[in-house]
């Protein structure tokens, strides 16, 4: 607040089903780097903060985020989801190739299977089917080894039975070391299906347990939402972004810093960004 895909082709013993142009394909195949190797490299996380992924916003910020703390990125409806990805793709790929995990409730305009989609374009499905864990309120994307249905039939399920699936995603996108990870949450999804007042009660609890055990905890909110007050005055950092004729920028709220446009990193590529001061 997420199994393994393997596959091995057998053959009997002493047959040699592979034609030489096969063989070499093979040979090349073993040689090429894997993906998850070089979709992204961890940007090394000073003590007590966890890097952004973003050299131009850990600098911005004093070093990173720190460890127990909630960031909020305020998003006016100028923002789309693309523009989401920017910012938060780093930081999400920096948990996931240091072997830590996310769990998220995504923004109403995002589903799981889009999600997943978007970002095992910079790491693997393997990586993502065993870190992440995308919790479903409405029973969308039912099935699926990441996605945690906690609605069916468009009802919720018990309480009971929500407590140990969330539970166990917990344990999943931990891992056996019981690595940190990161609690993504759009708040528009809470405040909707639950109410102002319920959704900021859990709000509350939410950010409190994310500063008592260190994860990262990272919001998204939305213009008109009833517990925007409220959530702003419980987070450490707040990030507005806009877009307008020159891209998409960020400005900081707290800490203060002016308006930068966040670009692709033209020298790495994306999903690496660089932030550019906005011109006058």
């Amino acid at each position: 607040m997420h199994g393994d895909y393997r596959q091995r082709i057998g053959r009997p013993a002493g047959m040699n089903l592979r034609t030489p142009s096969q063989l070499s394909l093979t040979m090349r195949a073993r040689a090429s780097p894997k993906r998850e190797e070089t979709g992204w490299t961890p940007v090394n996380d000073p003590e007590g903060f966890y890097s952004s992924g973003i050299p131009d916003l850990d600098r911005l910020i004093g070093g990173g985020f720190r460890r127990g703390s909630e960031a909020l990125l305020s998003a006016d409806e100028t923002v789309g989801l693309e523009d989401l990805d920017l910012v938060l793709f780093p930081i999400f790929l920096n948990f996931l190739y240091q072997s830590r995990g996310i769990i998220a409730v995504l923004p109403a305009r995002d589903a799981p299977h889009g999600f997943r989609a978007r970002l095992t374009q910079y790491a693997t499905r393997r990586r993502f089917d065993t870190r992440v864990r995308v919790i479903d309120y409405v029973g969308e994307d039912r099935g699926l080894s990441y996605v945690v249905n906690l609605a069916k039939d468009g009802a919720p399920i018990s309480r009971e039975r929500a407590m140990q699936l969330m539970v166990n995603a917990e344990k999943q996108v931990q891992g056996g070391r019981r690595r940190p990870f990161i609690e993504y949450t759009a708040f528009e999804v809470f405040d909707t299906l639950m109410g102002s007042e319920t959704a900021l009660k859990m709000t509350y609890y939410g950010i409190k347990r994310v500063r008592n055990v260190g994860n990262l905890g990272i919001g998204v909110l939305r213009p008109g939402l009833g517990l925007a007050s409220g959530v702003r005055s419980a987070a450490d950092m707040e990030f507005a972004l806009h877009r307008d004729e020159v891209g998409l920028i960020i400005r900081g709220v707290r800490p203060s810093f002016p308006s930068f446009v966040v670009t692709q990193d033209g020298a790495k590529g994306p999903p690496h960004v660089s932030f550019v001061p906005r011109p006058n």
